[in-house]
């Protein structure tokens, strides 16, 4: 079998990874990654009312902030408020799905009309 020029075999994969992975700093930033990515599924597990206590929490801590990570943090934000959004969405699904009446938001909105 070929290997085309500037990819790997499995055996140099495997072998780069496992001499990568006994470096400390690589484990570091490996373990650094796995907690963030934790982090984040445990977010998408809280309750809606934590979620906007903990976002309104960061934008307040982000207020006047310079430094390196603020651009993540932004994002954070970012990211809290797109979790809060498709929670209420959610929410509203199962409120319509359960109970078969509109929610209050539908009940203001004319109802739809056909294209002409």
């Amino acid at each position: 079998m070929r290997v085309k020029r500037g990819m790997s075999d499995d055996l140099t994969l495997k072998t780069q990874t496992g001499y990568m992975l006994s470096l400390h700093d690589v484990r570091k930033a490996a373990a650094a990654y796995e907690l963030m990515y934790e982090a984040a599924e445990m977010l998408t597990k809280l309750p809606i009312p934590v979620m906007e206590g903990l976002r309104d929490y960061a934008e307040d801590q982000l207020k006047g902030r310079k430094g390196k990570l603020v651009l993540c943090e932004r994002a954070f934000v970012e990211h809290l408020s797109e979790l809060i959004m498709g929670a209420h969405h959610r929410e509203k699904l199962l409120f319509h799905g359960i109970t078969g009446l509109p929610d209050e938001d539908d009940k203001k909105k004319p109802p739809p009309t056909a294209p002409t």
